[in-house]
C-alpha cells in the first residue's frame, strides 16, 4: 500500500468544504449543552446553517439513533 501524506487541519477543512466559516460560532456542541461541559447543545447544532455545520466541533452523541 502506498504511503499517503498526512494532511494538516487546514487542508482537511478545505476538503470538507469548511473554507467559509465567517460568522459561524465557535465552541463544542454536545448533549446537555453547558450543563455537561459543552458550549452549545445538540439542538443548537441542528439549527445551524449547513455551511456552519462543517466548521464546528460536535459530539458523536448528537448523531446517535437511540432517543435521549
Amino acid at each position: 500500500m502506498k504511503n499517503l501524506k498526512k494532511l494538516n487541519r487546514g487542508e482537511l477543512m478545505k476538503i470538507n468544504g469548511a473554507g467559509n466559516c465567517t460568522g459561524c460560532p465557535t465552541g463544542g456542541y454536545g448533549p446537555g449543552g453547558a450543563s455537561n461541559g459543552y458550549m452549545y447543545s445538540c439542538e443548537d447544532y441542528n439549527v445551524l446553517p449547513s455551511r456552519c455545520k462543517s466548521c464546528v466541533l460536535v459530539s458523536s452523541e448528537c448523531f446517535s439513533s437511540s432517543p435521549q
